[in-house]
């Protein structure tokens, strides 16, 4: 009787010690998720980010995520004529879990910009996979651009080794819809043109862009197309060298078939528009 008596106490307390354990787990785990210094942690990721890509950024309304990661809202200020400030919400940044038993750790970010959302893996190799999915352009642009374009953007994008000096080389598919181009009253054209749906596939490198495919359809003129465009620091020094098809629709306004007569350029066999674009982004030769 004794010998029962005392395993039921040991047992007793055995279930003590498990409870005492489990609570002070419990406690610990509270102490550094409430007490964790996530705002100095904040800091720190935008102060390597700003260093590696040379853009200005501000975070915000920083949170600790389960069971690892940060939550933020993110503002970037990026130096580019004609692009807004960037205005990323529910940014997410984790870190990819079996990457981290691989000497190529990853971090994955997914978030909210311009009402459509987008997922980022990036490696520490430099390798980055980026997809977007019904991103408003219109929200992406200053409203005193002399041309705009609207509709809303899905895709992808894949590069390595870039850089904020255009180094690096990858392949982007874009997929847009609803497309509208504004400002074109200035060349005597509508104010507004419904594009239809634009589809644009190619490859870079550093700043020199192959645009493999280029389709506009469904709007008031169908294109089709490709080229190379080599990226400079300006309009005046961005070279074009384009070849496009341009196919009149039922909505083609006559407006544009005048600015074609001005061209000089001559309907091939079955009616289309053979254009070669060069010279440069501020002065486009159209042969």
């Amino acid at each position: 009787m004794n010998l029962f008596s005392g395993w039921q106490r040991l047992a007793g307390h055995r279930r003590f010690f498990l409870l005492c354990l489990l609570l002070f787990i419990v406690s610990t785990f509270l102490s550094t998720w409430l007490f964790f210094p996530i705002e100095a942690i904040q800091r720190r990721l935008l102060q390597n980010v700003s260093q590696q890509t040379g853009l200005d950024m501000r975070g915000r309304n920083a949170t600790l995520l389960f069971p690892l990661g940060i939550g933020l809202d993110l503002s970037i200020y990026p130096d580019i004529p004609g692009l807004n400030d960037l205005e990323i919400t529910e940014l997410q940044v984790s870190p990819v879990w079996h990457s981290l038993f691989s000497s190529d750790k990853r971090l994955n970010l997914t978030g909210t910009l311009a009402t459509g959302q987008f997922d980022v893996d990036a490696a520490e190799s430099g390798v980055i996979h980026t997809q977007f999915k019904n991103v408003a352009l219109a929200a992406l642009q200053k409203a005193d651009l002399p041309y705009r374009i609207s509709g809303t953007v899905t895709g992808r994008f894949s590069g390595e080794n870039l850089s904020e000096n255009m180094e690096g080389q990858g392949d982007f598919s874009f997929h847009v819809v609803n497309v509208q181009i504004k400002g074109l009253e200035k060349i005597g054209l509508p104010a507004s043109f419904s594009a239809g749906t634009l589809r644009l596939d190619g490859k870079f490198d550093q700043r020199r862009f192959s645009l493999e495919k280029v389709v506009l359809s469904e709007g008031f003129l169908d294109l089709s197309g490709g080229g190379n465009v080599l990226i400079g620091e300006t309009p005046e020094q961005t070279r074009l060298n384009l070849n496009v098809r341009l196919h009149r629709t039922a909505t083609t306004p006559d407006s544009l078939q005048e600015l074609f007569n001005l061209t000089g350029i001559k309907p091939t066999a079955d009616g289309s528009y053979l254009m070669r674009i060069g010279g440069t982004l501020a002065k486009p030769i159209i042969r």
